[in-house]
């Protein structure tokens, strides 16, 4: 089998791809990443092929437009990214799917995908991070912006709203889409949020806790759990970062992501809740001009530290909602305070309050004070056990594994 693997984005859109890969590549498939030019030196370094799905002053555009964290406008400048990518990307992923064993692993966003299965009858499957991608009636997502169907909505209004947000898809991306099916001979779809995922597999990268599996999911959808990465690049926590973690009370972590390039409020709120609440401060941005300075001695900035080494030194992490931290988080039974933008970042906000593992804020509760009173809230006796247990269901389960079976079976089905 020759597993090409398909993602765009941030860290945490890219990484379980990568992870995966050398999960298969380890028993003895060949795999290549097409993902980020970024990733291929790491690519390398684990000996996978690789090819640039995107380049890098194309991803470096896409996250300085500050509508892509804006919880309206995020949708529109997405799909205008896409819309103009699927040409070239068809070409690619087309040219990789000439061999007669290619089986295509994707991030439901990236189209093409979809195309080459139709098209030239290759193996897919969707690959789902988050349980706020799929559409619901009996379990409507979080969605951003307050747009999100009430659950007690008749079902009729469940169907209509659906509807709607699939008529919008529509509009922003499926003109593109349809131009490039016409090209290829295929007739044009409309639905695409349910013509995006797999019909053959859909792997959901998170456990039935976090997510119970509903009637109205897809039925071609499997659960294989959390699975843990960060990056597959071997690093521990620095001795700096380490050092400091140890040299007196937890340090609560601050975070918007690895994207992030507009968070220069957020880290100077960061800094006044630290100080209000006298605590100590890790801010994590590979953006050395988003963060405040000078900072006090109990507060440091770091570029880059693996979370499953750094959260077990801390006493709680705020974050974006992105569902790796939010994985990884629970893993370690950090407790959590969500400050969500957009895309499934509410939902995975909602999520972890019902669990009773952390809290979120809203757009206009974000000032130092705010962050303060909400992290007092969090770093709780009672708190920090709720967390506990929930670590403790993680077992040693390991998502990635369950994710190369569910590959294999679906290859072995389609031979038969």
């Amino acid at each position: 089998m020759h597993a090409i693997l398909v993602s765009t984005g941030t860290d945490g859109d890219v990484w379980p791809f990568v992870a995966l890969g050398t999960t298969l590549r380890a028993r003895g498939h060949r795999v290549t990443l097409a993902v980020n030019e970024h990733y291929q030196p790491l690519a390398a370094g684990l000996g996978l092929d690789f090819r640039p799905l995107v380049f890098n002053h194309e991803i470096h555009g896409f996250l300085a437009d500050p509508d892509m964290w804006h919880p309206y406008r995020s949708g529109l400048a997405g799909a205008r990214f896409g819309a103009r990518l699927i040409p070239r990307q068809y070409a690619l992923l087309a040219e990789l799917a000439a061999d007669r064993d290619a089986v295509f692993i994707s991030n439901p966003g990236v189209l093409p995908a979809r195309l080459v299965q139709e098209k030239l009858g290759r193996p897919l499957a969707t690959l789902l991070l988050q349980p706020g991608l799929i559409p619901s009636v009996d379990a409507p997502p979080e969605m951003p912006g307050g747009l999100t169907l009430p659950r007690w909505a008749p079902r009729w209004a469940g169907r209509l709203y659906w509807r709607l947000i699939n008529a919008a898809g529509d509009v922003l991306v499926g003109r593109a889409l349809n131009r490039a099916r016409a090209g290829l001979g295929l007739r044009p779809v409309r639905g695409i949020f349910g013509w995006w995922l797999s019909p053959q597999r859909v792997i959901a990268l998170f456990p039935d806790w976090y997510a119970a599996p509903q009637p109205d999911w897809p039925p071609q959808l499997r659960l294989a759990g959390f699975a843990l990465s960060d990056g597959s690049r071997g690093e521990g926590l620095s001795a700096e970062v380490l050092e400091f973690c140890r040299a007196g009370p937890a340090p609560i972590v601050f975070t918007l992501g690895t994207g992030m390039m507009h968070a220069s409020r957020f880290f100077r709120a960061a800094v006044a809740a630290c100080r209000a609440l006298g605590a100590r401060g890790l801010l994590l941005t590979k953006y050395d001009r988003l963060v405040p300075g000078p900072l006090p001695a109990s507060i440091r900035h770091c570029a880059y530290a693996p979370f499953r080494q750094l959260l077990p030194h801390c006493a709680a992490v705020v974050h974006h909602g992105g569902v790796g931290t939010v994985a990884t988080a629970l893993a370690t039974g950090t407790p959590q305070l969500i400050l969500p933008l957009a895309w499934d970042q509410p939902d995975n906000a909602a999520r972890v309050k019902r669990l009773g593992a952390g809290d979120w804020l809203g757009p206009r509760q974000r000032s130092g004070p705010h962050l303060a009173r909400a992290l007092a809230r969090l770093m709780t006796p009672v708190v920090r056990e709720r967390c506990r247990a929930l670590a403790g269901r993680f077992g040693d389960a390991d998502g990635f594994a369950r994710a190369a079976d569910l590959v294999e079976e679906m290859v072995s089905a389609t031979h038969k």
